[in-house]
């Protein structure tokens, strides 16, 4: 994960056409690749520097997968029309990864820059 500064909200944590998808997962709606390809073609996400082209299914999957390398998100393996299809599904609600980001990047802070980030988070009196 890499945090924007220069952006707010979840894009500052995920990519521009990234965000929509993730507030859907945030509604609780577990989706397939393909179920969340579709969604954003329904929606009309665009990509690309002048947001003209459509996102591909191969950048919808290898983002849910890095979704779960992130422990952002879970799956599940189901069987249907064309063999086995993860069913992916956000293991965290709007807080909970407001938190979990947090955790993630105080934490390497702590790891990179350990004695100012505890000076600086717990200063002596």
């Amino acid at each position: 994960m890499k945090l924007d500064t220069d952006k707010n909200g979840l894009e500052a944590i995920f990519r521009k056409w990234q965000v929509p998808l993730v507030e859907e997962f945030f509604s609780g709606n577990p989706m397939t690749s393909g179920a969340a390809y579709r969604f954003l073609e329904e929606k009309g996400i665009k990509t690309g520097q002048e947001m003209r082209k459509t996102v591909s299914r191969a950048s919808v999957i290898g983002s849910l997968n890095g979704m779960i390398d992130a422990g952002l998100l879970e799956y599940t393996e189901d069987t249907g029309k064309g063999g086995h299809h993860k069913v992916y599904k956000m293991i965290f609600n709007r807080e909970e990864l407001a938190h979990k980001l947090i955790e993630v990047f105080v934490n390497k802070l702590l790891e990179v820059f350990p004695e100012e980030s505890k000076t600086f988070m717990w200063p002596q009196p």
